[in-house]
């Protein structure tokens, strides 16, 4: 505690190199901070997006989709869809942490206005009263969203996304023609009123994409199977647990079943994070090195400046590896002190550039602008002190190493 006291003294005497070193380290600090915040940031929002976009935390399906997942996964959504549906979903919704359970029925071939051209199609069937309660965004941009309720047979409607009603010059209001085969292979087609246009936020599916009720769908292909359930949660942070509980519940009553979370069918999400925490550690290795070589050199000045104080403390008998304390302990300070100081600026900054609201340009692909917003991540701001407290330390080797090895004589000369 001696040194301790000694090395903040020390650092009291030295005002303008103290302050230097200081706004160094309290500037790579803030840069961490807000680095941080802005990643944390983004992974949250691209997580809560694809969860409440349509992944839904967990899906049911049967193993033989889920197996061929990215070979015909639309052709083959009937014929590997999912009986008896209505049992596996009342028995999951039971289950602690979920809030719905939602039926979904894929499926793909060519939509037509009357006098116009063929256009081809992906959509899905849904459930909107349900979607509501998981959370899932419609993104209404004309008319409105499908009914909450399911369509009598012959009053069905559809919701187009932007593109794919510009191909077919359709309008909320417009009656359209559903064109799809069954899984027996007979090709089926279904009047359809228009609802709504929507937007899906993603270009390339904006230009085939559609949304029917569950029954439509189910009509249209002459089925009863769905192609999959998926389950919302009350709680992402749960969405292990619910899949463990889940998977238990279905083994004996639908053992063909697979459960699987959002965040393995969300491959471009780990791709992101992935790509994000190399630029995070990136930041930080030039982090490091920018605050070791400016700190360690004005270290090495304060050393160069203290000659005569350190020899004449070797003179009285003071060890080398005190003498090293003492530097050690400055450099201590620095971090520690410099540390806090950018953890206080850099909650203001954060806090700042929220309250601004700014718009960031929509990713390739996209067409929404993106909300900047940076979070605060608690954990970053303990972990920084920890991280400059050690970044100072190894800047002060080279001026360790210095002072332990003046001698009397050398102070001698400085006199």
């Amino acid at each position: 505690m001696r040194f301790a006291l000694f090395a903040l003294r020390n650092l009291a005497r030295s005002r303008r190199r103290t302050a230097i070193s200081l706004a160094i380290v309290a500037a790579g600090t803030i840069g961490l901070l807000l680095t941080a915040g802005f990643i944390r940031f983004s992974f949250d929002g691209l997580r809560e997006a694809m969860i409440h976009g349509g992944l839904g935390h967990l899906e049911i399906a049967s193993a033989a989709a889920v197996a061929s997942r990215g070979e015909a996964a639309l052709d083959r959504s009937v014929s590997q869809g999912i009986d008896g549906w209505q049992e596996v979903r009342a028995a999951v919704e039971k289950l602690p942490h979920v809030v719905a359970v939602q039926a979904n029925l894929h499926l793909m071939g060519m939509i037509q206005k009357p006098g116009g051209d063929s256009v081809s199609f992906v959509g899905v069937g849904v459930e909107p009263e349900r979607e509501h309660r998981m959370g899932f965004e419609t993104k209404v941009r004309q008319g409105r969203a499908l009914a909450d309720a399911a369509p009598a047979e012959g009053d069905d409607e559809v919701v187009l996304a932007l593109g794919l009603a510009a191909a077919l010059g359709a309008r909320p209001g417009d009656t359209l023609t559903l064109l799809a085969a069954s899984p027996d292979g007979m090709l089926n087609a279904l009047d359809v009123r228009v609802a709504g246009l929507v937007t899906t936020g993603v270009q390339e599916l904006d230009s085939r994409y559609l949304k029917i009720h569950l029954a439509t769908g189910q009509r249209l292909l002459a089925t009863d199977r769905v192609s999959n359930l998926l389950v919302g949660l009350d709680d992402t942070a749960a969405t292990a647990t619910a899949q463990i509980a889940v998977a238990q519940a279905l083994a004996g009553r639908s053992p063909t079943l697979a459960v699987t979370s959002w965040e393995k069918r969300a491959a471009f999400y780990s791709q992101v994070r992935n790509l994000y925490l190399g630029i995070f550690w990136f930041l930080g290795a030039i982090v490091f090195v920018l605050v070791v070589l400016a700190t360690s050199n004005t270290l090495v000045m304060t050393v160069m400046e203290r000659v005569r104080e350190i020899g004449t403390l070797r003179a009285i008998g003071t060890a080398p590896g005190q003498i090293a304390a003492m530097v050690l302990w400055e450099a201590l300070w620095l971090g520690v002190l410099g540390a806090l100081l950018g953890d206080a600026l850099g909650a203001a900054a954060i806090a700042g550039i929220n309250g601004l609201h700014l718009k960031m340009p929509p990713p390739p692909g996209a067409v929404d602008p993106i909300d900047l917003q940076l979070a605060f991540v608690p954990e970053a701001f303990a972990a920084i002190v920890g991280v400059m407290a050690f970044v100072l330390l190894v800047a002060a080797l080279a001026p360790v190493a210095r002072a332990t090895r003046i001698s009397v004589v050398e102070a001698l000369r400085h006199v």
